[in-house]
């Protein structure tokens, strides 16, 4: 299965499980979307991530998605995306992965090209119970075994 088959695959099957424990307004799904926007992975990876999530978005808030996801929304909400660059190191990201979650209310992460930031997001995506997926490849630190995607339990109950 090609890389961008698995990264539609895991980004569709988490806005689905999230849709129905969105918060904020009744009928907008909260989306942070973290890719590069500056900086030297920013042409290769960050830019058309966010591009392709445009597209997708707009697709899906649509309806016009093939068949058998051709209705508007995800379980009738419309997703908002709230865009984060993830230039700036480890630090910053995880600075901005709590705005995302305290400041911006997203329901979910999509997001971190970068291992580094991988390894620094996912202990505190544990600690605050909240949803995220990586779009990447990450060792852990502690068992050394490859993890292509990382889930954890919704920000708010489901």
């Amino acid at each position: 299965m090609k890389r961008t088959s698995k990264v539609v695959i895991v980004a569709g099957s988490t806005l689905l499980c999230l849709a129905l424990g969105a918060s904020g307004a009744a009928n907008t799904l909260k989306l942070g979307l973290v890719t590069f926007l500056s900086g030297a992975a920013a042409g290769p990876f960050g830019v058309p991530a966010k591009n392709a999530a445009d597209l997708v978005i707009e697709a899906i808030n649509a309806g016009t998605m093939p068949a058998p996801y051709n209705t508007k929304g995800i379980a009738g909400m419309t997703i908002e995306p709230v865009v984060i660059d993830e230039a700036g190191g480890t630090g910053k990201q995880v600075t901005e992965y709590r705005n995302l979650l305290q400041r911006q209310n997203v329901d979910a992460v999509i997001g971190y090209i970068s291992s580094g930031d991988c390894l620094g997001i996912a202990p505190v995506a544990e600690s605050c119970r909240s949803s995220l997926s990586f779009l990447t490849a990450a060792r852990r630190a502690s068992s050394k075994k490859k993890a292509t995607s990382t889930f954890s339990e919704p920000v708010r109950p489901l």
